[in-house]
């Protein structure tokens, strides 16, 4: 199924929504960036990708009511890019001799991310239809959140055995 068949709506409308959805995301490269600068990246990841994984599962929630639906959209798409500076900025400062290569395996693991998240996406629209292809998005989000943090927990351990 289609926003068009889902959704009710026409070409026209789904142009729209696709921009609106590009500018949030594009926007999101300068707020994530000004957001980690500010508040730090270590504080800002972890927010925006709770606010993510959250948009993601209120998709499906939302498509019933267009202005809810567009607002989620837009917060999902600002979401997904806002992660990307604040990211860069922690690599940056996490180990600044190796930065260059940590940059370029992170941004090889997005463009990776993205690649097998559509080739899930497509299985999961094609098996189980476009319903609940949010649900299984927003689980890759959480376990990229779990991820984060047991490496953020075995980091503090680091820091208190060096301590002594």
């Amino acid at each position: 199924m289609s926003a068009k068949t889902t959704m009710g709506l026409d070409e026209h409308m789904i142009s729209i929504v696709y921009l609106i959805f590009g500018v949030a995301a594009v926007s999101g490269g300068a707020f994530g960036g000004t957001l980690a600068d500010k508040f730090g990246s270590t504080r800002i990841i972890p927010i925006f990708i709770v606010i993510y994984a959250a948009m993601i599962f209120a998709t499906s929630y939302s498509t019933s009511f267009l202005p809810l639906f567009m607002i989620v959209l837009a917060l999902w798409g600002l979401m997904s890019w806002s992660v990307t500076p604040a990211m860069q900025s922690y690599l940056m400062t996490a180990d600044p001799d190796t930065a260059d290569m940590q940059i370029s395996i992170s941004n090889s693991a997005l463009h990776f991310g993205i690649a097998f998240g559509s080739f899930i996406g497509g299985i999961t629209i094609d098996r189980a239809g476009v319903e609940i292809n949010s649900f299984v998005g927003g689980l890759f989000v959480v376990l990229a959140l779990a991820t984060m943090s047991i490496s953020l927990m075995q980091k503090g351990k680091k820091k208190e055995v060096n301590t002594f």
